[in-house]
């Protein structure tokens, strides 16, 4: 399990990204953060039984960074690396059916079955491992997920992550452009 949470203060947006970021990963387990400084989110996130938490911090006005923690005995660290976001489309803004909107997934693995540059690749792997989803690199050995991510690189953006029903290939969201992450925090 992993909690996830905002930074003090979330717009709108900010906590509709962790909303469906809560909806599309299993175990992803969000928490109102209000007041909580980060110790107390460790304490929170112990408190469940989880061990690792995600804080999505706002910057003018949306969505603007995605941090990583780890709890170990000696505390909590930020774990590499820091994404660093231009852009989101939630689940509400995508033209799909309302009862997939408000659908929980149940099972999701990490497509990788296009390989890209190494940076990315590597982002890849670190990203599915903090989540704890199974990589797979053919999508024919998917028979038994509902959905899968996904991080491809695009022209406008360094990389994004979107997430796909394996039914129909049909996009439902969040979509997350990053625009660069920081390997050294």
């Amino acid at each position: 399990m992993i909690l996830i949470t905002t930074s003090h203060r979330p717009t709108r947006r900010v906590r509709s990204l962790c909303n469906d970021l809560a909806r599309s990963i299993p175990g992803l387990v969000r928490v109102n953060r209000g007041k909580m400084s980060l110790l107390e989110v460790a304490e929170k996130t112990i408190q469940l039984g989880a061990g690792n938490f995600i804080v999505i911090d706002r910057w003018k006005g949306g969505p603007g960074r995605i941090r990583l923690f780890k709890i170990s005995e000696s505390g909590f660290d930020e774990s590499p690396p820091r994404l660093y976001i231009s852009g989101v489309k939630l689940r509400r803004e995508f033209r799909i059916p309302r009862e997939i909107l408000n659908k929980k997934i149940d099972s999701v693995f990490l497509d990788a079955s296009n390989p890209l540059s190494p940076e990315i690749d590597k982002f890849r792997l670190s990203i599915a491992e903090f989540l704890g989803l199974p990589v797979i690199y053919s999508v024919s050995e998917a028979l038994n997920y509902e959905a899968c991510m996904r991080i491809s690189a695009d022209e406008d953006c360094w990389a994004y992550i979107s997430f796909y029903f394996l039914s129909g290939n049909v996009e439902f969201g969040p979509r997350i452009k990053i625009s660069h992450v920081v390997w050294d925090v």
